[in-house]
């Protein structure tokens, strides 16, 4: 949730710059901030899948890897287009708006709701288990 707040943030700074340094300050948080939202992402949908479904984190991995090389492959080409069609500066004010919009989203994985047998291993639950234990015999004194 921060790094969606900082690269609002990062995103709105970039077309206020007036020279090269100037751009410094905004981009250097921008790749800060994606590195924060990027380094936070897997772990998250593993522990989504541990919770949720079978944990299978290749598949998880995999959407993940997907997803980012679709943003880098479409990415550059839709936004060229938008460029052309509405300016630099209002694409980037429209992404900015996005992702502050985006942002508050994120508390609902906080807490997220967990599957009831799920639940039940994670809180060592017992409903359905048995234990071994050692009892007398019948046949011996002793009971052993």
């Amino acid at each position: 949730m921060i790094g969606l707040f900082l690269i609002s943030i990062a995103l709105i700074g970039v077309p206020m710059a007036t020279s090269i340094y100037g751009l410094i300050i905004p981009n250097g948080l921008l790749g800060f901030a994606i590195g924060m939202v990027d380094s936070s992402m897997v772990p998250t949908m593993a522990y989504l899948v541990d919770i949720r479904h079978v944990s299978v984190y290749g598949s998880v991995y995999a959407i993940a890897d997907v997803a980012f090389c679709l943003g880098y492959a479409i990415g550059p080409a839709l936004s060229g287009f938008i460029v052309h069609a509405f300016g630099f500066r209002t694409m980037l004010y429209v992404i900015s708006f996005l992702s502050l919009c985006y942002a508050p989203l994120m508390l609902y994985l906080r807490n997220p709701p967990a599957r009831e047998e799920k639940m039940s291993l994670i809180m060592n639950e017992n409903h359905n288990s048995f234990s071994y234990i050692r009892s007398k015999s019948l046949d011996d004194e002793n009971g052993y």
